[in-house]
């Protein structure tokens, strides 16, 4: 068996799971590759079962659609390596990733390790850091959202007992930053070791009734710390992290929606949960550290709120909010 497992949840990916399996088999050292397949309906199955005949560390795994949460959970439940990680289907990963992540995560004997990596847009590539986080506060405050650049100690995560929320888009998030409330080192390769791989549908900013999901994500983020009677140590990082996710990424979603009543509802759940959860926000001493992401989310005024999407679409396409 090998050092480390990397889940591969797929679903109708013919076209693309055959380059994240093949980045993953010219690792520099040899993974385990645990491919769950979530019901395709096309020839991934068969493109799968192909490629495993020749490599016995290839793993395919058939279940009946549900959701990449519950494929990511089941991949989770039959790791048997010391380490795991996850890979979206139509991503890749360069070919030391594996090797430098393992060689980091032993020598600081630590339980989770992160790396930067690439937009790749079908016309250019955009470096994203996720850098080095000296304790949990910043990790909340700091830390890239996402599954597949970070490898796991597998004990160390399954005792957390922390699954993947079947919420939507947002599931990374909420995995991860309950996570980070059990995340005492962390270590980090500062080099771009993932194509995270923007389609033409995905950068469209398409919003439906799963942007929602963020709301519950919050509320389990919430709930998480207080259960662990941790919130007031944690009260500003969460705060700000509620008002991130709900002014930014999800206020952006709303504004490039058509249906101007839906647009208005999210944006009104949104407001509530920032006016209920946040009252004081604009004293978080977070917000008032400066940056350009940071005035905007401090000066929205109530009156703006509902007329600012054409506003803030010129302001994202201007670079702005980046």
């Amino acid at each position: 068996m090998n050092k480390i497992t990397v889940i591969i949840p797929v679903y109708n990916g013919e076209k693309v799971v055959r380059r994240a399996i093949q980045s993953l088999l010219h690792q520099s050292i040899f993974v385990d590759i645990l491919v769950i397949d979530d019901g395709s309906k096309d020839g991934t199955g068969d493109l799968v079962k192909g490629l495993a005949k020749d490599h016995p560390n290839i793993t395919y795994v058939y279940k009946e659609n549900s959701g990449v949460a519950d494929s990511r959970n089941l991949g989770m439940s039959l790791v048997k390596s010391e380490y795991f990680g996850f890979l979206d289907a139509d991503d890749f990963v360069r070919e030391d990733m594996y090797g430098k992540m393992l060689r980091k995560i032993e020598e600081e004997k630590s339980d989770i390790c992160f790396c930067d990596f690439y937009w790749k847009y079908p016309d250019q590539e955009r470096y994203q850091k996720d850098t080095g986080y000296k304790d949990r506060k910043e990790i909340l405050t700091g830390m890239f959202a996402v599954l597949w650049n970070k490898l796991y100690r597998t004990s160390w995560f399954k005792e957390t007992g922390i699954q993947c929320p079947n919420v939507g888009s947002d599931e990374d998030s909420s995995v991860l930053y309950r996570l980070a409330y059990h995340m005492e080192k962390v270590s980090y390769v500062e080099e771009p070791l993932v194509y995270y791989v923007q389609s033409d549908t995905s950068i469209k900013h398409t919003y439906n009734k799963r942007v929602f999901g963020i709301l519950q994500v919050l509320d389990e983020i919430k709930a998480y710390y207080v259960e662990k009677g941790a919130y007031e140590e944690f009260r500003e990082e969460i705060e700000y992290l509620t008002v991130r996710y709900l002014f930014g990424n999800s206020y952006l979603s709303a504004c490039y929606l058509e249906d101007k009543e839906m647009r208005k509802e999210a944006l009104h759940q949104f407001r509530d949960m920032i006016e209920k959860n946040c009252p004081n926000y604009r004293q978080n001493k977070y917000l008032r550290q400066g940056g350009r992401k940071n005035l905007y989310y401090r000066t929205i005024a109530k009156p703006l709120y509902y007329v600012m999407p054409p506003v803030f679409r010129f302001l994202n396409r201007a670079g702005f909010m980046n």
